[in-house]
């Protein structure tokens, strides 16, 4: 794992579905700029990684179970969020790509120091104000967010959901596809670890998720 230094990527180019999706839901930019300033204003980055030489990493989704993860031969996770909760080791989990509405499975992550990658948009101000009442001033973090711009400090790796966001961010920090393994990646119902209370709205946002996986050259 590298030592921490400041995020300077460059856009993926995936940003493009976040205006399409924006209109779609009717969403305005300007909330999702609003969350961002503050977050950009309010935490500071300090982690980065180099995933170009990994030959497998799994990157873990709200439908996966605890047997998925004893089946799979991979020796690190990505993970997206509260699907979390899904992993017994936390040594093997590289970082979480999380908006905040993980918990409670985001204090098992947080209590053993695993890396956020926190993400803000237009309404999620309060969790991710109360994830980082919880951190320590030191806490490995990463912050992306989902404009079309760029802003001090943020990265937009591309992505909608914490699942293809978590795909997005591992590409940028260099993993290859083939060296990507989709585990808990389902467009048809909603994942255990979901942190979700509006379940047509968030299988909505599932094939929006397909959409992106699909771009990418990932099938589900």
């Amino acid at each position: 794992m590298e030592e921490p230094r400041q995020l300077l990527l460059d856009f993926s180019p995936q940003i493009e579905f976040q205006d399409q999706i924006r209109d779609y839901f009717g969403w305005e930019i300007f909330h999702d700029r609003e969350s961002a300033r503050r977050l950009s204003q309010a935490a500071n980055p300090n982690f980065s990684i180099d995933l170009s030489s990994y030959e497998k990493i799994g990157i873990i989704g709200a439908a996966a179970s605890k047997q998925d993860i004893a089946d799979s031969d991979c020796d690190f996770f990505i993970v997206a969020d509260g699907s979390v909760g899904a992993i017994d080791d936390l040594s093997k989990v590289l970082f979480v790509v999380s908006d905040a509405d993980g918990y409670p499975y985001l204090k098992r992550a947080i209590e053993s120091r695993i890396p956020i990658a926190l993400h803000a948009h237009g309404d999620n101000t309060e969790a991710w104000e109360y994830l980082l009442s919880q951190l320590s001033d030191d806490y490995p973090l990463i912050l992306t967010h989902q404009l079309p711009e760029k802003i001090e400090g943020m990265i937009n790796p591309g992505g909608f959901t914490d699942g293809d966001r978590a795909i997005c961010l591992a590409m940028m920090f260099g993993l290859k596809k083939e060296a990507c393994e989709l585990i808990g990646f389902c467009t048809n119902s909603v994942g255990q670890w979901s942190g979700v209370t509006n379940k047509s709205l968030k299988l909505k946002k599932l094939l929006w998720m397909e959409k992106i996986l699909n771009a990418h050259g990932f099938f589900i």
